[in-house]
């Protein structure tokens, strides 16, 4: 991961891919990275191994990354960002903040089923990464938690939600969906987005949030 915000921000977005027959390779390399980290850890895994599963030669590899701490911290702030940002409204977004948080936590634990192994690699690796690395994991984090709890003090207050400490409360939603990685296996017996869903359930009854159901299209009967 590059050590500035705008690499790491060129890093999550880049804005035009090198692609090879519809595939793009650093994409490509990250998938597999991933992959490998997750099974083998960072210190069981090697540029070797990487090489192998990709068919490919090292130069290929450090054209795309200097090495393979860049290639661990690209992983650890794309799911971070695509996690811990989720919280985040258009500053014209006038709905009551129970619907807001609703989508909010809809999209945290999507974001985060999806992204389980990137950021299970971020929670093993931690004390590996470089200090202001972390110091921007934490700003992300701090600032994820800051707008999740304002949202539960909101829907509170407009009669919506249940609960009694909304710092508490946030961290123990927090501690339900960041430590999935312990426990969720995308072969298990739930498929992905049962999961999300089931998850996502129980975020809400936490908080005492009951969604607005969704109105149903009125049918209409043919005469005989």
């Amino acid at each position: 991961m590059p050590a500035s915000r705008r690499r790491r921000q060129d890093s999550a977005a880049p804005a035009r891919p090198v692609v090879a027959n519809g595939v793009d390779k650093r994409e490509r390399i990250l998938s597999a990275a991933e992959d490998l980290f997750y099974r083998n850890g960072l210190v069981g895994t090697t540029m070797d191994m990487l090489c192998a599963e990709l068919g490919v030669t090292k130069p290929y590899v450090y054209y795309y990354f200097k090495d393979k701490q860049e290639i661990v911290e690209t992983l650890a702030w794309r799911a971070s960002l695509a996690c811990l940002t989720t919280m985040r409204f258009p500053a014209g977004d006038t709905r009551p903040a129970a619907e807001k948080l609703a989508e909010g936590l809809q999209r945290w634990v999507a974001a985060c089923v999806m992204h389980f192994r990137a950021s299970a690699l971020a929670f093993r690796v931690t004390a590996s990464l470089r200090p202001e690395f972390r110091a921007e994991l934490r700003r992300l984090a701090n600032a994820f938690y800051a707008d999740l709890a304002a949202l539960m003090e909101q829907g509170r207050h407009e009669g919506r939600l249940d609960f009694e400490d909304a710092a508490v409360t946030a961290k123990a939603m927090g501690g339900a969906v960041g430590f999935m990685y312990t426990w969720y296996r995308p072969d298990g017996r739930l498929p992905p987005e049962q999961l999300a869903e089931r998850l996502t359930g129980t975020l809400y009854r936490m908080i005492g949030l009951r969604p607005t159901p969704r109105k149903r299209t009125p049918t209409t009967r043919k005469r005989t």
